[in-house]
This record gives C-alpha cells, structure tokens and sequence, in this order.
C-alpha cells in the first residue's frame, strides 16, 4: 500500500528526510547513510538519506541536485517485508516525472527459520 509521505531537506548537510507525519518512530535502524525510523509494529513511518544527492543520483542514475531536493514536499512511499528485508519503494518528485528509488535493508527484527534450526 502507497501513502504520501512528508519530505523535509537540510540543504547544508545534504540530509533528506521522508516520513509520515501522521505516525511517530519509536526506533531506527542505521545502515551506513541510511536510516531507517520503524513504529512498534515493524511499519517503516520514516527515512534518513546522508548525503542525498549523491546517493539518489546513483541509485536512481539520474542526476538528482541539492536544488531538486530542496523543492520537494511529498513523495509516494510504500514498503514491504519479504524474508528478513525491507523493501522500500519511493516516487520522488522530479521536475516534470516522478523518478522511483528502490532500498533493500535488512530486517533487525527477523528471525531465520535455518537459523534457529542450526542451533
């Protein structure tokens, strides 16, 4: 399921932050430039990107600039969770399209059935 989620960027620290405004975090997980901000329940309700510009740029491998980010209010954001990862799925608003960027992290939460079985 998609939901529009809230966009806010320090342009100095190249820092993007997507997040639905309507759910609070009660936990984050970092991964190198990521973070990721989870509710309770597993939900992702939050995204930190360092380095943003870069980092979408070669994700998306379209140049993505500090100027870009800055006009940006809103992106369409969904997730799921297959096997241990968390898919997150975002439409960011660019220009005249809508350019998708696709992560995959693992889920702290998870428990592997082999592994449990090899203990």
């Amino acid at each position: 399921m998609s939901s529009k989620f809230k966009i806010d960027y320090d342009v100095e620290e190249d820092l993007l932050y997507i997040y639905n405004e309507n759910k609070k975090s009660s936990g984050s997980i970092e991964f190198g430039d990521l973070i990721v901000d989870l509710e309770k329940k597993g939900s992702v309700v939050g995204l930190e990107i360092f380095g943003a510009s870069n980092y979408l740029s070669e994700l998306t491998n379209k140049k993505i600039t500090k100027k870009d980010l800055e006009k940006m209010e809103n992106a369409v954001f969904s997730f799921t969770t297959r096997k241990g990862t968390i898919i997150i799925k975002v439409m960011l608003p660019l220009k005249k399209e809508h350019v998708p960027a696709t992560i995959a992290v693992q889920d702290m939460h998870y428990k592997s059935p082999v592994l449990a079985q090899a203990r």
